[in-house]
């Protein structure tokens, strides 16, 4: 697919109207973010999503958020000084290679990124290597069908390919949801070692929490 974001049209990224999309805090908390995670923001953009996980995770966490457009960048990190938000950090990344070292993460949030990726299986496989043992993923991405937002339908994947990708790069695809009439999520797992005893925070079926 690789639909690139246009980043002359980045306020748009940063727009209240997105808040119509899904509900940012109440959707990170069904993907299992939890305070004290250590979180991955992939394409952050302008930053929209950055002020939500920063509160969830709160301040014995961690948000990193990174993105392979230097404006993007730019402009993150000047919301994130206007925020005072002292627990994240904007890094500029490139397409196959985040600028983190290995098994540091716990939760990685991909919003209306995955159709932009060159190569999604190599993708996932580097934000494996940045995982820990075991690490939540959550990806939300734009339905394959007529919309009134968003990219044209051709240029996105469907939960059924998504879910197929992931499980190539060595995910644990948990299942897919709609998230309103525009985009779907896809619960995601890295488990690189099986643990002794394991609860998963994820609520399945998903609820308000």
């Amino acid at each position: 697919m690789a639909h690139k974001f246009d980043p002359s049209k980045l306020k748009k990224l940063d727009d209240p109207e997105r808040l119509e999309l899904f509900n940012p805090e109440k959707t990170l908390k069904e993907f299992g973010l939890r305070e004290g995670m250590i979180a991955l923001d992939v394409g952050t953009g302008a930053g929209f999503y950055i002020p939500y996980i920063s509160k969830l995770v709160g301040d014995k966490g961690r948000v990193y958020a990174v993105d392979i457009e230097p404006l993007a960048v730019e402009y993150a990190t000047q919301k994130v000084k206007n925020l005072g938000l002292s627990n994240v950090e904007v890094l500029l990344s490139e397409e196959n290679r985040i600028p983190l070292p290995d098994d540091v993460v716990d939760f990685v949030f991909i919003a209306f990124v995955f159709h932009e990726l060159e190569n999604p299986i190599a993708f996932m496989e580097e934000v494996k290597r940045v995982c820990k043992p075991i690490a939540y993923v959550s990806i939300i991405d734009w339905k394959k069908e007529d919309r009134d937002k968003g990219p044209p339908k051709e240029e996105v994947y469907s939960e059924w390919e998504v879910g197929l990708m992931l499980e190539e790069a060595g995910l644990r695809v948990g299942r897919m949801v709609e998230l309103g009439k525009y985009c779907f999520g896809a619960y995601a797992m890295v488990v690189k070692e099986e643990p002794q005893k394991f609860q998963s925070p994820i609520r399945i079926p998903p609820g308000i929490l």
